[in-house]
């Protein structure tokens, strides 16, 4: 009797051993533990007027005036405010879901490695409002997400981490450069491959190089100024001594002018610069056939 005991001591110790283990707190922690609608801060969209963006790439600036969003950093340009808006959109919805770790060692397999995480600081009326450090996607329309100089890791839904974070800091960038309406165009001039000739329109509204009608190259031409796309851009600059190689003259009201200069390299591009903008635009070799063209394949046709 007295070893039967001595056994169901050893039992009870035993078992209190294990539940000691499986409840206490021994660094990781993969939970579902619900936290419901439970925000690390709250947005309202319409004060929203700063918002930074940093990564391995750099910080991001983007900022509203007078209802418009722009890049302040790190180089000044139009962004399109759909993309921005998408950002903030998710701001405004973010619901942390669950917490699904509290190890430090294990941070970097939910992208908080410096090389994946971004960190996102929103300001409301010049005022910060706060900030979160951004993992990697958990699903669809989810990501994983932390409070700076915090180990707990939550799955947030609500929250796309493409609208944060581009492969590209350019993908940013409005590239559509002019949006030049058909109706309006009273003489294009081109300057390119030896040749200079206009195309006039006439009071009947058909253009003209000399007594010629154009055909249809030139309606391809009409509708690349209707929407000016840049293949991508350059933060280099142009003196005011560059030999463009291509140029290209649009009265349309307003003159707008249009320099092409030829890059030497494999496959060949090139930079454009309008007069009065500051970015550099690139365009692909296959582009510019587009525009610039002999003056007998924009005649008939």
């Amino acid at each position: 009797m007295k070893n039967k005991n001595i056994l169901y001591l050893a039992i009870l110790v035993a078992l209190g051993l294990i539940a000691y283990f499986l409840t206490t707190d021994k660094g990781e922690k993969t939970s579902s533990y619900k936290i419901g609608d439970k925000k690390f801060f709250t947005v309202d969209s319409a004060k929203v007027d700063r918002l930074e963006i940093k990564t391995k790439d750099g910080n991001l600036v983007l900022t509203r005036t007078d209802g418009k969003w722009t890049i302040a950093e790190p180089f000044k340009y139009k962004t399109v405010s759909s993309l921005v808006e998408n950002a903030i959109s998710n701001l405004t919805r973010m619901e942390i879901e669950s917490l699904v770790s509290t190890n430090p060692e294990k941070q970097e397999s939910f992208g908080f490695g410096p090389a994946d995480l971004a960190e996102v600081t929103v300001f409301e009326e010049g005022k910060q409002k706060g900030k979160f450090i951004l993992g990697n996607p958990s699903a669809t329309n989810a990501a994983y997400v932390k409070k700076p100089e915090s180990n707990e890791i939550y799955i947030a839904d609500n929250m796309d981490r493409f609208n944060f974070v581009k492969p590209k800091l350019d993908d940013w960038r409005d590239r559509i450069i002019v949006n030049i309406p058909k109706e309006s165009i009273k003489s294009i001039e081109f300057n390119s491959g030896g040749e200079n000739f206009s195309a006039v329109r006439d009071e009947q509204g058909v253009f003209r190089i000399g007594a010629d009608s154009v055909g249809k190259n030139f309606d391809g031409l009409l509708n690349i100024l209707a929407r000016m796309e840049a293949t991508g851009f350059s933060d280099t600059t142009l003196s005011a001594e560059t030999a463009f190689t291509d140029i290209l003259k649009v009265d349309w009201g307003n003159q707008t002018e249009f320099r092409f200069l030829k890059i030497n390299s494999t496959p060949a591009k090139y930079y454009m610069q309008i007069p009065g903008d500051n970015q550099i635009y690139s365009f692909e070799d296959g582009y510019l056939t587009n525009i610039f063209k002999k003056k007998s394949e924009f005649i008939g046709g």
